[in-house]
C-alpha cells in the first residue's frame, strides 16, 4: 500500500493529510490541522515534522501547497503576503533531508485545480478553472487537459 503525506500552509492555518493514492481516488487516512498565525517559518516545519515522524504510516513522498509566491522548481517559498518573514524559505530541503523522500512544492491553487481535476468535480475535464478563497485568493487554471 502507497501512502503520500501533503501539507498545506497558509497564513491562518496549516493542514497535514495522508493519503492512499491511487490513479483513480485518494482515500484520506489521517488529516489535522494547526494555527500558522504569529509563528516563525523555523517553528511550523519543525512541527511537521514533528507530526510526521509520529505518523503510523510509512510514506512514498511529500507535497506542500502554499500561496504564492514561490518558486516549485528551486522548492522556495518566497515571500508570501500572508507568511510574513517566510523568505525564501527552502521547504523541499527541509523535508526531503529529514524524511529522505521525494518532495515538492506547488502553489496552492494550482495544487487544488490539479487534485480536483484528477479526483473530484472537474472529472478530467479539458477545461475548468478553481478558484481559492481564503486568507488569500487564488486560482488554478486546466487547459486541454494541462495546468
Amino acid at each position: 500500500m502507497s501512502y503520500s503525506v501533503g501539507l498545506d500552509i497558509g497564513g491562518t492555518k496549516c493542514a497535514l493529510c495522508v493519503g492512499e493514492v491511487t490513479d483513480e481516488a485518494v482515500n484520506i487516512v489521517h488529516r489535522e490541522e494547526f494555527p500558522t498565525a504569529g509563528k516563525h517559518w523555523q517553528e511550523v516545519l519543525d512541527l511537521y515534522a514533528a507530526k510526521i515522524s509520529a505518523l503510523p504510516h510509512s510514506f512514498a513522498n511529500i507535497g506542500i501547497s502554499c500561496g504564492g509566491p514561490l518558486d516549485s522548481r528551486a522548492g522556495l517559498i518566497q515571500s508570501p503576503p500572508n507568511l510574513p518573514g517566510w523568505d525564501d524559505v527552502p521547504v523541499v530541503k527541509y523535508f526531503a533531508d529529514r524524511f529522505r523522500v521525494p518532495v515538492r512544492v506547488q502553489n496552492d491553487a494550482n495544487a487544488c485545480a490539479l487534485a480536483e481535476w484528477k479526483f473530484g468535480a472537474g472529472g478530467r475535464c479539458r477545461n475548468m478553472v478553481f478558484m481559492t478563497f481564503g486568507t488569500g485568493l487564488g486560482a488554478g487554471i486546466v487547459i486541454e487537459g494541462r495546468l
